[in-house]
């Protein structure tokens, strides 16, 4: 399902993105690394193995989390104890057998491992086989974006259910959003640095409103009852002035729906019922109209990237779908009319 891109272990990956790289059978030094990036933890190689295998591990801090994709070669024990923020653990190849307070799950490329801060963690036997992305996500983060889906403040920790169902339609596309982000860190392309870190923290904040909404956990009650009271115009008012003014900004639903005061669901059950469809196809409705608009307008230098960049679109790739869908035409080809 998710797949490590080809240039993920890399060392000049590792340096574009200030990084943690390390590739090395040195256990020691592998575990040294591991702790670095992670949290401080007890590792012991199991059974006949006495050496790592082609161990590799790139790690990269983001501002919401840190991501990495990490390889042992050697079945492994890793006992971090009561971590400090949540934390995904996703198998691309091979199984990990693991823990968090009294639940447990083998996780596989199909289902995660979600664990919870201030429960034991403990990861029994990560095959030798195993390549995996492991994803640390800062509590206070994760809590914050919950508030901002709630409408409310949050000041207690979510317990989540341990395994997470990517084979499900939203576990899948839960698995697209990462599959994106990991993409964008190993490859930006032509993005430029301003928009990147734009497109990352998007990403970023996508991930974790993804897990909140799609993944079963002790505040999914207080989710689906947020967006009761759903008759409110004043706030359908103040999230199209928002829009207007920056059009191009890397608004979530959640930044719309803390800007009008209400909760995610509420704003979505407006939108459904006054534009029917979804904040996030409004928003890109109006970006696609604003950025057909200047392709017929504006000045005869500029370029399709330029233009979608300035209305926010950062994956260009996306965006000419999106484009071509709602004009029938690409964006080059809208471009070419308007300077022939």
């Amino acid at each position: 399902m998710v797949e490590v891109p080809a240039s993920a272990f890399t060392d000049e990956t590792a340096r574009s993105r200030r990084g943690i790289f390390c590739a090395t059978d040195d256990f020691d030094v592998y575990r040294a690394s591991i702790n670095d990036a992670y949290y401080p933890a007890r590792l012991e190689i199991l059974g006949s193995a006495q050496h790592l295998s082609d161990a590799r591990m790139l790690a990269v801090r983001l501002t919401h989390m840190t991501v990495g994709v990490v390889h042992f070669g050697a079945d492994v024990l890793i006992d971090p104890g009561d971590v400090c923020g949540y934390h995904i653990d996703l198998p691309l190849s091979g199984s990990l057998d693991t823990s968090c307070g009294p639940q447990s799950v083998v996780a596989t490329p199909q289902r995660a491992a979600v664990y919870t801060p201030g429960e034991h963690t403990f990861l029994s036997k990560w095959a030798a086989d195993n390549t995996q992305v492991s994803i640390k996500i800062d509590r206070a983060a994760l809590e914050q974006e919950l508030g901002r889906i709630l409408g409310r403040p949050v000041n207690k920790r979510v317990r989540f259910d341990i395994g997470f169902d990517l084979t499900t339609p939203a576990g899948r596309r839960w698995a697209s959003t990462l599959q994106i982000l990991l993409d964008t860190i190993a490859d930006p392309g032509p993005i430029p640095d301003p928009a990147l870190i734009a497109q990352v923290g998007h990403l970023e904040r996508a991930l974790i409103s993804g897990l909140l909404a799609n993944q079963g956990h002790s505040m999914s009650e207080a989710i689906l009852s947020s967006g009761e009271d759903s008759d409110n115009p004043a706030a359908v008012r103040k999230v199209l002035d928002l829009l207007q003014a920056a059009p191009g900004a890397q608004h979530t639903v959640p930044d719309l729906a803390e800007a009008a005061g209400i909760g995610v669901r509420q704003l979505q059950k407006l939108f459904l019922d006054r534009f029917e469809m979804s904040p996030s196809e409004y928003v890109r409705n109006m970006r696609l109209d604003g950025v057909r608009a200047d392709l017929l307008e504006r000045d005869p230098d500029c370029t399709v990237s330029e233009v979608a960049f300035r209305w926010g679109f950062n994956h260009l790739g996306r965006f000419a779908q999106y484009y071509e869908q709602k004009f029938g035409e690409t964006p080059s080809r809208t471009l070419g009319n308007r300077q022939s």
